[in-house]
């Protein structure tokens, strides 16, 4: 009870607002988000958080990417963005479909990604009018400092293996590898199970592009994973009703995925794009201490099977992948709450947030 009443006054004390500027919207760590936002609503609760961190000039968020075929993930993505005040680019996987989610698994999950797309304003109008993954990507890199570009990957890999593969064209001279390599300073990718196991992402539609990806990513460039074990216990979400502006629409999606008087869910994808922005450089960033750290100093990721299981190898001349985990004293509980302060952000008022320095006392019992 000493540390929830401590954390709500720390967050109610320290939290800051600072107004964005047009200048600060154009810095912060250049990212392009690949994600299934179609049935799980985290993807939801990450596109929030890189808006958001956008807004306060700490990320740069260049594009949207969606791996699932249904027309509703790119108009949602859009949605979300035009809700923050963002024009993101925004790339439609094809064939494209008019597919809606029906959680045949549980049958406990509700449909979201439609509602957010035809009840709330979105720049995009249609799904067919946007360029293709490989397209987005290829044009968004060939344009990128060199070394600068974090992907971050929270859906199936098969965007980024089939940038991979792609070929010099009008766009670049450089094939995909090649782009990546000169252009790509990390990719973070929620997917796998560490130190080993099977998760969906990689396993549960496209364990093909999986194995290409995991086996011919440039050694060049950093690649950190947040497994299914990081996320699955940090339960988001809680306060959306008592804390969202009442036309939210993250309130909205996570009422009507989560369903039956409830807005808590797993946080597998906002963890992964909190890092993938902020890395683990927290307190110059949002005054913070990090609440993540690497779960290995060398090895790699390796596919062990047809169907995605996935296994660190221990390889002393590898050090530039890693599994993330939760730093030292963080709770599953803090976690979430601090995902919660972005998924709460009013972007009506035109300000972003920033942690303040906060006590010695709180990094203790943190």
């Amino acid at each position: 009870m000493r540390f929830i009443l401590f954390l709500a006054l720390a967050i109610e004390g320290a939290i800051k607002l600072v107004h964005a500027t047009e200048h600060a919207k154009k810095g912060g760590q250049p990212i392009i988000i690949d994600t299934d936002l179609f049935s799980d609503v985290d993807d939801v609760g990450a596109l929030t958080i890189a808006n958001v961190l956008h807004n306060c000039g700490l990320a740069n968020l260049k594009g949207i990417v969606i791996n699932t075929p249904s027309q509703y993930g790119p108009l949602a993505a859009s949605s979300l963005s035009t809700y923050f005040g963002n024009d993101v680019p925004i790339a439609a996987f094809r064939p494209i479909t008019n597919d809606t989610f029906f959680d045949s698994y549980y049958y406990l999950y509700g449909e979201y990604a439609s509602k957010l797309a035809y009840n709330w304003p979105r720049n995009i109008k249609t799904a067919d009018s946007t360029p293709t993954p490989v397209e987005l990507y290829r044009t968004i890199l060939s344009s990128a400092d060199d070394r600068s570009i974090h992907i971050i990957s929270i859906g199936f890999l098969t965007n980024l293996a089939d940038l991979l593969r792609s070929k010099a064209d009008h766009i670049s001279h450089l094939s995909g590898s090649q782009l990546i390599s000169a252009k790509v300073s990390e990719l973070v990718v929620m997917g796998g199970q560490y130190p080993s196991g099977w998760e969906y992402n990689f396993g549960g539609e496209d364990p093909e592009s999986t194995a290409y990806v995991v086996q011919h990513w440039p050694k060049n460039v950093n690649v950190t994973y947040s497994g299914g074990e990081l996320g699955g216990d940090v339960f988001s979400g809680q306060h959306l009703v008592q804390r969202c502006p009442p036309d939210s629409p993250v309130l909205s999606a996570y009422q009507w995925y989560v369903g039956r008087g409830s807005t808590v869910r797993s946080s597998w994808d906002p963890i992964t794009t909190l890092y993938g922005i902020l890395g683990l450089e927290w307190v110059s960033k949002i005054g913070v201490r990090p609440m993540l750290a690497y779960a290995n100093d060398f090895g790699y990721n390796s596919i062990t099977a047809t169907n995605g299981s996935n296994a660190w190898v221990n390889d002393m001349t590898v050090t530039n992948q890693h599994w993330l985990r939760l730093a030292e004293g963080v709770t599953n509980y803090s976690m979430a709450g601090l995902l919660d302060e972005f998924y709460a952000h009013d972007p009506s008022l035109r300000s972003c947030f920033r942690y303040g320095v906060l006590s010695e006392n709180f990094d203790t019992v943190l």
